[in-house]
């Protein structure tokens, strides 16, 4: 099943406005984005500093000093679904744009952008949330869970025909994830720890050899580890958003089951220090691995 997604961010200050539209328009280094593909990335606004005048000239001189001055939405489907890189694509984006305008009137949108260069494409959008009243009101447009599942139903109704559906309504996903969104997307798969040991090399000393090979082997299994850490940490978002997740669910809880046993009860401290020993162990064995390897090389 192919599911139309739609996250939301709250942004509260000039500096976090500023920061995720430098992601949006590739001013800082994006991992996840191929460089040789971002001239086809499209923006309605030529740069990013114009954007974020718009968002000024769109705010009202008196507001609350903690209050939201931009929605970021960030607008895609499922990775699987067939329309990508079709009619239905275009199509796609062009109905989230005028859902945005819709819901929120063409004024209020200071900069749009679609994102081609990565893996799956999306569209990202910053909005000034001003009620029908004039005035600057986040609340009435995310405020409570009742809003923000009949936000979902009304933009997946718009897309409906293009062969997506909603995800699952009354699931308690969280709508403001968006920076981690796509990491758990590329992430939240098997992940397995493998190495490889290099070759000697011609009057190579095997003191030498063996400082080369544990060298490799951390080198090549701290990424792994740091990933796994990272979908362990974020399983329960794995679980509940299952628009995204809901292959590799099962799967994902099988292998952290241990892991969420260790840290029940625990706090945000102690289980940095859990996550840490675990770390440490897995180093511990790979090393000892080694030397069994060493010591097989030895003998031979």
């Amino acid at each position: 099943m192919n599911y139309a997604i739609l996250r939301t961010a709250k942004l509260k200050t000039m500096g976090n406005i500023g920061g995720s539209l430098a992601h949006s328009y590739r001013k800082i280094e994006t991992p996840n984005a191929d460089p040789n593909l971002t001239p086809k990335n499209y923006h309605s606004v030529a740069t990013p500093e114009a954007v974020k005048q718009a968002i000024q000239n769109r705010l009202p001189e008196k507001r609350r000093s903690d209050a939201v001055l931009c929605i970021e939405y960030l607008i895609t489907a499922s990775p699987e679904w067939e329309g990508w890189g079709k009619s239905q694509e275009d199509e796609f984006f062009k109905r989230s744009a005028q859902w945005l305008m819709d819901k929120h009137g063409a004024e209020n949108i200071a900069g749009m952008s679609i994102h081609r260069d990565i893996s799956t494409p999306h569209l990202v959008a910053y909005v000034v949330p001003i009620d029908q009243k004039g005035k600057l009101n986040c609340k009435n447009f995310l405020g409570g869970r009742v809003k923000l599942n009949q936000m979902q139903t009304d933009f997946a109704n718009t897309v409906a025909d293009l062969g997506l559906t909603r995800g699952k309504e009354g699931s308690k996903a969280k709508h403001t994830s968006i920076k981690e969104y796509y990491h758990d997307i590329n992430h939240a798969r098997d992940f397995s720890i493998e190495t490889v040991s290099p070759k000697p090399e011609m009057f190579e000393s095997k003191a030498r050899y063996g400082e080369k090979v544990t060298a490799a082997v951390i080198e090549q299994i701290e990424p792994t580890v740091k990933a796994a850490n990272s979908i362990l940490m974020d399983y329960e978002k794995a679980r509940i958003d299952k628009s995204v997740a809901e292959g590799s669910y099962e799967t994902l809880k099988k292998r952290v089951k241990p892991y969420l046993v260790a840290i029940e009860g625990l706090n945000e401290e102690e289980i940095a220090r859990v996550t840490e020993a675990m770390l440490l162990e897995s180093r511990k064995i790979a090393i000892e691995r080694v030397k069994y390897e060493k010591a097989r090389y030895v003998s031979k």
